[in-house]
């Protein structure tokens, strides 16, 4: 930990048991967006001295609710946070991201190759995208659950189940998300924030109504 109590790269690979190919996986990856944050609007000057804190220790925490599960897609994925982590740190898995944005697509393909990951960007908007086998959906700071839930509802009835990060509203979001669909949740609170949590949702369909 920083002497603020954040995750530092170097404290990551006790805290959350990452090889060092893992780490050196993750570092390509933070040299690649170093190289692109000045071009393309990835992550705010503020958020860069925590790079290491709020985004890539936010996606190692997830690594454990994955299980056994190795075929993800990630939603939005904006600057590559979590998809690109789960990628460095996923064995024997594939991630697919999914993203709307022309430059922010090409950061990703360029973090991809760069970092040797076992994934792939389709430039698409959500809706469109054909469902493909995947056993894990996830998401960051995308919407709301009721909308998440919506967007990535193709694969949560295929059999998926969703791993998202959430914030301090959840319990909001999830009174309003349970008037439209019938879920199985679990929340587990966050080690990067105080106020954040971690949802997972199965068994999801929607309602009749």
């Amino acid at each position: 930990m920083s002497q603020s109590g954040g995750f530092t790269r170097d404290s990551l690979a006790g805290a959350f048991d990452v090889s060092r190919e893992t780490l050196a996986r993750l570092d390509a990856i933070i040299a690649e967006l170093d190289a692109w944050r000045g071009k393309v609007n990835l992550v705010g000057p503020r958020e860069w001295p925590m790079i290491w804190h709020r985004h890539v220790a936010d996606g190692l925490q997830l690594m454990p609710l994955l299980g056994s599960a190795r075929r993800v897609v990630d939603l939005g994925s904006g600057a590559g946070f979590p998809g690109l982590v789960i990628a460095a740190a996923l064995e024997d898995g594939h991630v697919t991201m999914i993203e709307s944005v022309g430059k922010k697509c090409a950061f990703l393909r360029a973090a991809i190759q760069a970092a040797h990951l076992p994934a792939r960007v389709e430039q698409a908007r959500i809706e469109s995208v054909d469902v493909e086998d995947v056993e894990v959906v996830t998401a960051r700071a995308l919407a709301p659950l009721p909308k998440l839930l919506e967007l990535s509802a193709k694969w949560l009835e295929a059999g998926a189940f969703g791993v998202f990060p959430k914030g301090e509203n959840l319990d909001e979001e999830l009174t309003a998300a349970r008037q439209r669909w019938t879920f199985t949740a679990e929340v587990i609170p966050s080690r990067t924030s105080p106020t954040g949590q971690i949802l997972t949702v199965s068994e999801v369909r929607k309602r009749d109504v």
